[in-house]
């Protein structure tokens, strides 16, 4: 009796650190999972809303170049494509008519990225599905990697606002969560007009108080015709400045209203 018993419990005990060393494995797959960014979400995701956007460079089908650091400033719409992807060529024509056409002169990029294609298989599949937006090439899906598990799903949007942080995230080709992404867009739009805004502001008041200081310059050197051509060639240039910067709040004026008509509409 007393050998079933010890021989139960010498079975209880292997089982309990069976248990706690298979924990104890899985939780260092996780950790060192996660060191490396590799957790993915249930969509494939192993980036989410509020991270910074990865660095990496793209080159287009045309041989031009460009990083995310350089588009820094603007809003930015990455799509994830592939000319074999079913989904994305239904997707991307709703990209062209609903999201670039409407906003591609109101400070929104949109950039296709092919999935490992060769060059001629991406135009070809940009001449197939009209769209007049940029496709980038993305050799081995390194740059699809950056953003999501390689044996995921392709068809993939992200939006990345003009701090570089991502704002949204969409998988397959929903309508509502396509809608919801326009909406998004849209918001982020606003937000970069009333940055500029207050960025012209803040310039045209440097400008006319860097006019009024000449101003009273020019008033204490009294007859001294040197120094006050001098300081009136400056002025003139600070008065170009502020031309620019009326010409520039008028863009802006223009952008602001157009945002508004297409939210109204």
């Amino acid at each position: 009796m007393n050998g079933w018993r010890n021989r139960d419990s010498q079975n209880n005990y292997h089982s309990k650190m069976s248990r706690i060393i298979f924990t104890f494995i899985v939780l260092e797959i996780l950790m060192i999972s996660a060191s490396f960014g590799q957790i993915a979400d249930e969509r494939g995701y192993i980036v989410s809303i509020g991270d910074s956007v990865p660095k990496f460079g793209l080159e287009f089908t045309d041989g031009t170049q460009t990083t995310m650091n350089d588009l820094r400033g603007n809003v930015v719409m990455l799509q994830f494509t592939a000319s074999w992807c079913s989904v994305c060529r239904k997707e991307m024509p709703h990209i062209e008519k609903e999201i670039w056409r409407v906003y591609k002169n109101l400070g929104l990029v949109v950039i296709g990225i092919d999935r490992d294609e060769p060059v001629k298989t991406v135009r070809q599949f940009a001449k197939e599905t009209q769209i007049s937006y940029p496709l980038a090439l993305d050799p081995d899906a390194d740059i699809f990697g950056l953003f999501s598990h390689k044996g995921s799903g392709v068809t993939r949007n992200v939006i990345i606002n003009t701090e570089g942080k991502i704002v949204f995230l969409t998988r397959l080709f929903d309508p509502e969560e396509f809608e919801k992404m326009i909406q998004v867009i849209h918001s982020e739009l606003e937000k970069l007009v009333n940055q500029e805004q207050n960025h012209l502001e803040q310039e045209k008041l440097s400008l006319e108080s860097q006019l009024t200081e000449l101003d009273k310059s020019i008033q204490k050197k009294g007859n001294n015709k040197e120094l006050q051509n001098t300081i009136q060639e400056l002025k003139n240039n600070i008065l170009e400045k502020v031309l620019r910067v009326k010409r520039e709040e008028e863009k802006l004026h223009l952008r602001k209203e157009k945002l508004r008509e297409i939210k109204s509409s």
